[in-house]
């Protein structure tokens, strides 16, 4: 876990020193918050880092990072790879090899699995249920609209995600008119259909409208840094009820593992490299 850890940290330090160069404002959030706040670092038995960027700024990150990011790293979105998701994004580092369980099965061969770190969109959340329940339905629609494209390109590559044929009709419904990329903005667009400011702010691609996921405004308005192993991380400055909105209890350690089901990790050969077929 420790070189996991190693390899973790420099990737934050990259993302940072792009986020300071281009002025793009971001914090800890999910775990690596609660672990920044209660231990320091990483909660003892977690593998990744969690980051939020304001929508203005993840935009804006989209567009950057990919021309700061050289080898080892990659800048992974659905603008630098075919099968990037459009809900987040990922820095990884190439000449590792690290991927989860739903990568090993919903991408295609040349996709990076490097060891990562995510980065999340935080957007606004309309101030009305009546807006909440329009924008639901449009997330919901262009995310099976996106499914079906997968499951049509997994059929292409022999092993189809059975979850996903479903969605193929929704696909065919938009495909004439759209491109892949095209329907992915459209999905973000509609995670930000709100413009300016609102009452919360949520991660709304990862989870439409949960509760847990979804702050007062105000509490991303100001941050401070904080200890994180042998660096420091920016974090809300209203940490504590951040952490109690999404976790309740937050104070008592709860021994859970990742949720990430990592399949393989290893730190000092390139995912290239990576015998895949130890893995059957």
């Amino acid at each position: 876990m420790s070189k996991i850890w190693e390899v973790e940290l420099d990737l934050l330090e990259k993302f940072k020193a792009v986020c300071e160069k281009y002025g793009l404002r971001y914090c800890a959030s999910s775990g690596t918050l609660l672990g920044a706040v209660r231990h320091g670092g990483f909660i003892p038995w977690d593998d990744d880092i969690d980051l939020f960027l304001p929508w203005p700024d993840y935009k804006r990150l989209l567009e950057v990072a990919p021309l700061e990011c050289r080898y080892p790293y990659f800048f992974q979105s659905f603008l630098t790879e075919a099968d990037g998701e459009a809900s987040a994004s990922r820095l990884r580092r190439s000449d590792t090899t690290g991927f989860t369980k739903w990568e090993s099965e919903n991408v295609g061969p040349d996709y990076d699995k490097g060891i990562f770190i995510d980065i999340f969109p935080l957007f606004p959340v309309p101030d009305s249920a009546e807006e909440r329940s329009v924008q639901k339905e449009a997330i919901l629609f262009f995310w099976k609209c996106i499914r079906g494209h997968d499951a049509l390109a997994q059929i292409g590559r022999g092993k189809p995600n059975r979850d996903y044929l479903p969605y193929i009709p929704y696909y065919q419904s938009v495909c004439r008119t759209m491109s892949i990329t095209d329907l992915k903005w459209a999905y973000l667009n509609a995670c930000a259909m709100e413009e300016g400011r609102t009452k919360e702010v949520g991660a709304t691609s990862s989870r439409v409208h949960l509760p847990s996921l979804m702050w007062a405004s105000e509490l991303y308005d100001a941050y401070v840094e904080l200890p994180f192993k042998n660096t420091t991380i920016r974090c809300p400055a209203e940490y504590e009820k951040v952490l109690e909105k999404q976790y309740g209890d937050w104070r008592t350690p709860v021994e859970n593992g990742s949720r990430h089901e990592m399949v393989a990790i290893d730190t000092e050969t390139p995912w290239r490299d990576f015998n895949m077929a130890s893995l059957n």
